[in-house]
């Protein structure tokens, strides 16, 4: 049985969390900007416009024209998509050092979906012409956009796929438990924990279910011995018996 996971992209500036099969399997690749030599990445930052954004401010919206991609610089960036009777799904929070404005990437067709600031926010835009024109003169830049669109597809596949098959408590099982051990130091003797920058919202937004849900469930789990609400951290009590409570829904 495959089982839903959400996975943690790490990098030296932040975590992007997006909820992804466990049975796929993907490597803590590095930010797009990190992975491009030093002239490529001044040369872009030439070429780029700066935007300082407040939480909350759209950066594209679902059907408009594209037109290029937007680097997070610092912040966090929610992408979701929303549906003709105004019902919305989060697709991923991507964190700095990523890029959103995808699939499309050179300023052609329409988003088809939308992105917003989920906190105070500082973006690179950079146009679809010119990373056309990088693509085209630079391999290692092409590359480490089609690993990047490789990523994301992946996510955004697994995420449609484990949203229609697997139950709520299942998925805020599994998400608790990836989180903790994604977050933990190697080798260091400590609980598994959840950091608490991952608010009660974000859980909710990423397992397609509700802020209320998502705390009520967290009070049933920690009734149950699985789990320890603090201050500053969800602590994992009992990994199995959190496991065994997703396996069986």
């Amino acid at each position: 049985m495959h089982h839903g996971t959400a996975a943690t992209a790490q990098s030296p500036k932040g975590h992007a969390l997006f909820l992804i099969d466990e049975h796929e399997i993907l490597e803590d690749n590095a930010p797009l900007m990190e992975t491009l030599p030093v002239n490529v990445r001044q040369l872009i930052k030439r070429n780029a416009t700066t935007l300082r954004l407040s939480p909350d401010t759209l950066v594209f919206e679902q059907g408009r024209p594209h037109s290029g991609i937007f680097v997070i610089e610092q912040g966090s960036v929610r992408t979701f998509y929303a549906s003709p009777n105004g019902k919305e799904i989060t697709l991923a929070y991507w964190t700095e050092g990523h890029f959103v404005g995808g699939p499309e990437l050179f300023g052609r067709g329409s988003h088809v979906w939308s992105a917003e600031a989920a906190s105070a926010c500082v973006l690179s835009w950079i146009p679809g012409h010119l990373l056309r024109a990088l693509a085209l003169q630079n391999s290692s830049f092409a590359m480490g956009l089609i690993d990047a669109l490789i990523v994301k597809g992946r996510c955004y596949s697994s995420l449609a796929q484990i949203l229609a098959t697997k139950p709520a408590r299942g998925r805020l099982a599994e998400l608790l438990l990836t989180l903790a051990e994604r977050s933990a130091i190697p080798g260091a003797r400590k609980d598994l924990e959840v950091p608490r920058h991952v608010t009660h919202e974000q859980l909710a937004a990423i397992i397609g279910s509700t802020r209320q849900w998502v705390t009520a469930t967290l009070g049933r789990f920690e009734r149950d011995g699985f789990v320890s609400v603090k201050p500053d951290s969800i602590a994992i009590l009992n990994a199995r018996g959190l496991r065994d409570a997703y396996a069986s829904g």
